[in-house]
């Protein structure tokens, strides 16, 4: 549930502006003063979760959904609940971050490069985020010992649906 909330949270901030980017501060703005949803300091979180979850980056200055926002279906009196924040484990996005890190370390490629290609591989087999991270960092040649997997695994496996 986590994962669509905040996507659904993050394509209607962009809907409702109308625009394919929006400035971090117009981001934080519109969920903090213009929808009331949160304190500017949960909307700054709710911002940060974007990037470290993979479903924004920033593109020169700005930032940009990863994912096409017209596809999210949204009722028309959405509210995302505090508990967004809840249903994101941070040990998921470290381990997740982590992964993303290796491979740009390893083989110099951009963070944003990789996480799309984490994004797409995740929308194209229906995966959770971990995986889908492991396959793109065998996709580039890149070997992940044991231990890497079975935390995946066990990642996975422990996670509340």
């Amino acid at each position: 549930m986590g994962m669509s909330e905040l996507q659904r949270s993050i394509a209607l901030l962009f809907r409702r502006k109308g625009k394919e980017l929006l400035t971090e501060k117009e981001f934080v703005f519109s969920a903090s003063m213009d929808l009331r949803w949160f304190s500017p300091k949960e909307a700054q979180k709710l911002l940060d979760l974007g990037l470290t979850g993979g479903f924004l980056q920033r593109k020169n200055g700005s930032i940009v959904p990863t994912f096409d926002t017209s596809l999210i279906e949204i009722p028309i009196d959405y509210k995302p609940g505090k508990d967004i924040f809840a249903h994101l484990p941070s040990k998921t996005q470290d381990f997740f971050s982590e992964i993303v890190d290796r491979i740009v370390k390893t083989k110099s490629v951009a963070k944003r490069e990789v996480v799309s290609r984490v994004n797409k591989k995740q929308e194209l087999l229906g995966i959770d985020v971990e995986p889908a991270a492991l396959l793109v960092a065998s996709d580039y040649g890149l070997s992940m010992d044991e231990g890497i997997i079975e935390r995946a695994e066990s990642e996975i496996l422990h996670r509340e649906i």
